[in-house]
């Protein structure tokens, strides 16, 4: 008789069926190139993710190594008349379809929001490619080798061929913890290991080391405690006193009211007046310092009602990359939505993907939060962590969660008028415990506590937080 290890490997083979066609997608592949033609400075972003050799079609494979070519000459190169040229230039017009053919992938995508979502299709689509590939090599080597070969020999070429592929997946390398020690701990010892996280002006909410890159910060408090105030207020403390680039986005108030706000705030005139342009004359005049200071800032605003978390991370990056991002605002977190089979998870995913664009872009995230009724329930009114709405995931996935609250609100005395108390609830990376401010408000505005201002000697730069 023959070898039966042979004949089973026969059999193995006169048995296997073809394999399916490979998974791809042309019209996600065009979508991205379009993206691209429609607006060149996402080049950076696309190639942060896939590969030319992530596109199934050579086409397609080739337009994008000249556009990377194009990048890599000057950012911003890959617009269409210019990705054409190129093309006629190489005398492939007739093979890559030249401005015809870009011109149909610009039409096929009407704006660059889920970029982010083409993107993970293709670098997907590419990896599950090079799956099949691998197991087809690992089916050749078991069928066309040795039957009685060394069997652990196939294991490691097999474990070799799945890794490799793995290896797309891999983000930051590991790193040794001595290397660590060895970049941390002079300065640690020394003293003069950088400062990482902003600098708000409000003293206490500082030496607690809140806004650091990467931190997701939730402000969570009850409707009219003045959570919208707040954040302006370190929008502007940041910006303006800081010179730190914000992005700001509004679900819930326009901007043209939140510029009132700020130029309320930072001016030092009532909230009221300017909105209803009842201005004295003097305040005029603070008004117009108040803007030329704001004009001279990098803060962006963005009062779309409802965007997308891509759309939030694309904005996002785009500014990051272009060196005007230290801080992203989102006003409120509970206004956000995503696929989820139900409102509590879609609130975890909601937070889970703050926590990530925050580390991925390494710059602190302030998420604005809305508590349920039950502190109201309370004789004190003091808000707790359970009173997150919707999600304990909030708590979960934020490294500092800040509450607001104004007692003067529920039952104005003379002793609590004008009193403000931020409780920091959690915080990873410092203490717990109660921040005591003011709130003014006619200007909308929170300021350090006098009597702890009164307690700490003034620096140039605290003075100036609060000098107008």
């Amino acid at each position: 008789m023959g070898n039966p290890s042979a004949l089973v490997l026969l059999q193995f083979k006169m048995s296997a069926s073809a394999l399916p066609s490979p998974p791809f997608d042309l019209q996600v592949e065009k979508c991205i190139l379009g993206s691209v033609l429609r607006d060149p400075n996402c080049m950076a972003d696309v190639t942060s993710v896939v590969l030319a050799e992530d596109f199934y079609s050579p086409r397609h494979r080739d337009l994008f190594k000249i556009m990377i070519e194009l990048e890599a000459q000057q950012q911003g190169r890959c617009d269409p008349l210019t990705v054409g040229h190129e093309v006629q230039r190489r005398n492939k017009e007739e093979e890559l379809g030249g401005t015809d053919y870009m011109g149909e992938c610009m039409m096929a995508v009407p704006s660059n929001a889920f970029l982010e979502n083409h993107l993970k299709i293709v670098r997907d689509l590419s990896i599950r490619r090079a799956l099949l590939k691998a197991s087809e090599g690992i089916q050749s080597s078991v069928f066309d080798g040795d039957a009685d070969g060394d069997v652990e020999e196939l294991v490691g070429q097999a474990e070799k061929a799945v890794f490799g592929v793995g290896e797309r997946l891999v983000g930051k390398e590991m790193i040794s913890v001595a290397e660590l020690i060895d970049s941390n701990l002079d300065g640690l010892l020394s003293g003069e290991a950088k400062e990482e996280s902003l600098k708000t002006g409000y003293h206490e909410l500082d030496e607690k080391s809140a806004f650091r890159p990467g931190d997701l910060v939730v402000l969570a408090a009850r409707p009219g405690m003045g959570k919208t105030a707040f954040a302006l207020n370190l929008l502007e403390r940041v910006a303006v006193q800081g010179n730190k680039a914000v992005l700001m986005f509004s679900l819930e108030m326009p901007r043209d009211q939140l510029v009132v706000r700020l130029l309320s705030s930072l001016a030092r005139v009532s909230h009221d007046s300017l909105r209803r342009h009842r201005l004295q004359a003097n305040d005029r005049g603070r008004v117009t310092t108040a803007g030329s200071q704001l004009r001279d800032t990098v803060i962006h605003v963005d009062d779309s009602s409802q965007p997308s978390l891509a759309q939030i991370r694309a904005k996002a990056r785009r500014l990051k990359r272009e060196g005007k991002l230290d801080l992203l605002i989102i006003d409120y977190l509970q206004l956000l939505h995503a696929k989820a089979e139900s409102r509590q998870n879609e609130v975890s995913l909601i937070s889970r993907t703050l926590k990530s664009i925050a580390r991925d872009l390494e710059v602190p995230v302030l998420a604005l939060a809305q508590l349920n009724r039950k502190a109201e329930d309370r004789s004190d009114h003091k808000p707790m962590l359970s009173d997150l709405r919707e999600s304990g995931s909030i708590e979960q996935d934020a490294d500092m969660v800040m509450m607001l609250m104004r007692e003067d609100y529920y039952n104005e005395t003379e002793e609590n008028r004008d009193k403000a108390t931020l409780s920091i609830a959690k915080n990873r990376h410092g203490s717990t415990g109660l921040i005591n401010l003011r709130f003014n408000k006619r200007f909308m505005r929170f300021e350090n506590d006098d009597v702890h201002a009164q307690s700490v000697a003034p620096t140039a730069s605290v003075t100036a937080f609060d000098d107008v």
